[in-house]
């Protein structure tokens, strides 16, 4: 039985990593939990994608050489307010520096807690995509 449709379009997640491997498998996993990906090798870039598509979600490594995920998440805070922002890290704790985004996932977690933390903070967070 296939799972219940809450919207019919999909979540679009920026997901941001400055390692390419970590960063498509990363998107592999969630467009098979059935998101869009838009993918950026850094903050700079991410913050491009977001003024020129509408995003549901952005979901950042911590470190990052230039813009870490903390500073990726303080501005993305400041240019939208509401946008939900999951700070990843291969850390197993929460760093002090993630207080500015919605939540902290870590990377020992694994996909499938991932998957479910992002499910949850969508259901939480109306944002711009969603009201396309």
């Amino acid at each position: 039985m296939p799972p219940p449709a809450i919207d019919a379009r999909k979540a679009v997640i920026l997901c941001v990593d400055d390692e390419k491997v970590p960063l498509l498998v990363r998107s592999r996993v969630l467009e098979k939990a059935g998101h869009e990906v838009l993918s950026a090798n850094s903050a700079v870039e991410a913050l491009e994608l977001l003024q020129s598509h509408l995003v549901d979600l952005v979901l950042t490594d911590l470190l990052m050489p230039g813009m870490n995920g903390e500073e990726l998440a303080r501005e993305v805070k400041t240019r939208l307010p509401s946008m939900p922002v999951v700070l990843f890290s291969g850390v197993n704790q929460l760093p002090s520096e993630s207080s500015r985004a919605d939540l902290f996932v870590s990377k020992l977690e694994g996909p499938d807690y991932l998957c479910q933390k992002i499910a949850e903070i969508l259901g939480q967070f109306q944002s711009p995509a969603a009201d396309a």
